[in-house]
Formats: C-alpha cells, sequence, structure tokens
C-alpha cells in the first residue's frame, strides 16, 4: 500500500538529508524512505559497519560528557534554568578568560582551526550545532562571517558571543553586524586597528555587551541607582538631570558660555563637534535632550537637505520657554551649521540648511 501525505521539512532537514539524495539523484521520496530504514536498522540493532561506527562514536561522546560531569568541570543544568539565566544576562559581555578556558589562545590562532574546534566540541557535547565560515585570504583576514545554524537558540547565543569575543580579541576583527532567527545566528566581522588591548571593540560591545557599563556603573554604587530608579519610578521620571554646572548657571538666572557648551559635548562624546557630521549631531542632541528630561519629548530628521529637530516641552511661562530656546539654541550654535528656529506654545523647532545666511534667526510666533 502506497500512502501519500503532504509534509513540512525545514531547510536544516533537507540538508540532513544531503547524502541519501545524492544517493537517489535528487528523489526526495526515495532519500526519505532510505533514512527511514537506516534508522530502523539502527533501532533493532541490525546496523551496517558505518552504523556500527556511528553508534560507537556516540557511545564514545556520551562517555566524554559523562566524564566531564563526574569530574565536576561540567554541571547538568535543565534546559529551562539554563534559558531563563542567559535571557536575564543578556547584553552582558562574557569574560575574556572564561572564552579562553574553551579556547585556548595558544594552540588555536587561524579561523578554520577555530571552527573545526569548536564543531568537534559541539559534537561531543551533544548541543547540535553547526558553525560554518567565510574569511578573506591571509594569516590575519580583513573579513569574516559566522553562520551558526541549529541548536537551542541561546546556546548558538552563548557560543556566538564567545566566538566573536574571541577573534576580537585574538585576530582584531570587530563585529559588524549581527544577524539572529530561530535556527540561525550569523555574525559579520571586519578588521579594526586598536592601541589599548583592554579596551571593548565598539562592535563587540553594541551587538552583545550594550548593557556592559551601565551594569558596571550600578555594581559601583547600588545604592545610588536603586534609590535614583525608585525616585524616577515614583515619580513618573518628572525630574530633571543636569550636569552640575549647568544647573549653578541656571539657578544664577544666566544661560552657558559656548566655551562651556563645547566642553561639555566633548566631555559626553570624547570628540570635538567638528568630528561629526551634521546628522550625528542630530542624533547625539536627541539622546542628551532626553537624558536631561528639560523636555517631554522631541522629533528629528536627519535626511540630507531636511534636517531638523522639533522640541516638544509642557511650559506655559514666557520667560522659561525664551530660556530653553536660547540654551538649546546655543547648544546647536555650537556645532556651526546654520538653522533657524520657530517657537509656539509647547514647541521649538529647529531647521537646518546650507543655503541659511544666518547662524541663528528667532521667529516667535
Amino acid at each position: 500500500m502506497i500512502v501519500r501525505k503532504n509534509i513540512s521539512i525545514d531547510q536544516c532537514y533537507v540538508d540532513k538529508l544531503k547524502p541519501f539524495l545524492e544517493k537517489n539523484n535528487g528523489n526526495l521520496s526515495a532519500a526519505i524512505r532510505d533514512t527511514i530504514e537506516t534508522a530502523s536498522l539502527t533501532l533493532t540493532g541490525r546496523t551496517s559497519e558505518n552504523g556500527e561506527k556511528n553508534l560507537s562514536k556516540v557511545s564514545q561522546n556520551a562517555e566524554f560528557r559523562n566524564g566531564l560531569i563526574e569530574e565536576e568541570e561540567f554541571l547538568l543544568v535543565h534546559h529551562t534554568l539554563f534559558e531563563w539565566l542567559i535571557k536575564n544576562t543578556s547584553g552582558l559581555l562574557i569574560d575574556e578568560l572564561i572564552v579562553y578556558e574553551i579556547i585556548n589562545p595558544y594552540n588555536i590562532k587561524r579561523i578554520p582551526d577555530i571552527v573545526s574546534y569548536v564543531n568537534t566540541l559541539n559534537e561531543k557535547m551533544g548541543w547540535q550545532i553547526k558553525i560554518d565560515a567565510e574569511y578573506g585570504q591571509g594569516p590575519e583576514p580583513k573579513t569574516a562571517n559566522l553562520t551558526l545554524s541549529n541548536g537551542n537558540s541561546c546556546l548558538r547565543g552563548i557560543i556566538a558571543h564567545s566566538l566573536a569575543l574571541y577573534l576580537a580579541k585574538q585576530m582584531k576583527l570587530d563585529v559588524q553586524g549581527l544577524f539572529c532567527r530561530s535556527n540561525v545566528t550569523k555574525i559579520y566581522f571586519q578588521k579594526f586597528e586598536y592601541l589599548d588591548y583592554q579596551k571593548i571593540p565598539k562592535g563587540l560591545e553594541e551587538h552583545f555587551g550594550p548593557m556592559e557599563s551601565t551594569f558596571r556603573e550600578i555594581q559601583k554604587k547600588p545604592e545610588f541607582w536603586k534609590n535614583l530608579i525608585k525616585t524616577y519610578r515614583q515619580q513618573n521620571y518628572q525630574r530633571l538631570s543636569m550636569q552640575r554646572k549647568t544647573f549653578e548657571v541656571f539657578v544664577s538666572g544666566e544661560l552657558p558660555t559656548m566655551a562651556e557648551v563645547i566642553r561639555d559635548f566633548e566631555l559626553i562624546t570624547g570628540k570635538p563637534p567638528a568630528a561629526f557630521t551634521l546628522a550625528e549631531h542630530i542624533i547625539i542632541f536627541k539622546e542628551i535632550y532626553l537624558t536631561d528630561s528639560i523636555g517631554s519629548d522631541i522629533e528629528i530628521c536627519t535626511e540630507k537637505g531636511r534636517e531638523y529637530v522639533k522640541l516638544i516641552h509642557d511650559y506655559s511661562d514666557r520667560k522659561m520657554c525664551e530660556t530653553i530656546t536660547k540654551y538649546y539654541s546655543n547648544i546647536l550654535e555650537s556645532i556651526n551649521y546654520p538653522f533657524t528656529v520657530t517657537t509656539s506654545p509647547h514647541m521649538i523647532l529647529f531647521e537646518f540648511g546650507k543655503s541659511l545666511s544666518s547662524t541663528f534667526v528667532s521667529l516667535d510666533n
């Protein structure tokens, strides 16, 4: 009797059928029949010579894992607990020394060696994760791409994280992009140069450790941050966060000088205003505006030729509105891009354009 059914097979399973597909000249039905026959022989103990070798390898890997557990080098952890731990430490970087416990930097120095070693480790540990790599020529390639497929998504993320840190520190390949789906993780690397070995590369921190610096600050002053968060939450974030000297100037009824504005900008960004494009300035300005909480919201456009910043506030006092307009006008004037400013109740609009003849024109509506 022939039973015909419509079935759905993910690409990862089609890939596993590849040897049977090649054997049957691409006939999927025949490949599936061969797969079922092989599985049946394995389950009944009537394996072929290759099957016996595979079973022996599986047994050896199981003994390897059991040995690590008996020596207390590894622990058995329920997958639900493991996933909870991973999800709740997301955004923190793995310690470099922990990665070197897994991948020895003195023995493994090339990308193909790293891939081969980690794939072997995956097989021995039963993680079911496959790693493929594409990389440039030479002992120190300028670009590389890693693809991790199958296995538990949380574990796959940890392995991707470990490989990214290893390549950043040992081969000066920083993360340029990260693509994650339920069954695959892709990492794109590019060569970079840095002088301080202890410094975390920008791409690695952005994609794998965005909460690292924040968490370290909380660890330094836990009571301060706990109280601050509690206060902000209780008051629905209706508080200001302002640099002390800026606050002092405001209280005196004055405004910060241009030199003070530029100094504060350089302290925040680490670079002078001239080092940034107008679009970058607008994005930085948005971060500062939302952080200091003087206003309530902001709308920006960084499209070339149409750049603008729209500040939203809930102040009604005319003098207060004028002070805020002048304060932010001074900040934007420091970046040396011409603009016009238009004010209306609860809104201040800064529009940029190279065709403007003056740096600051005030138009009160």
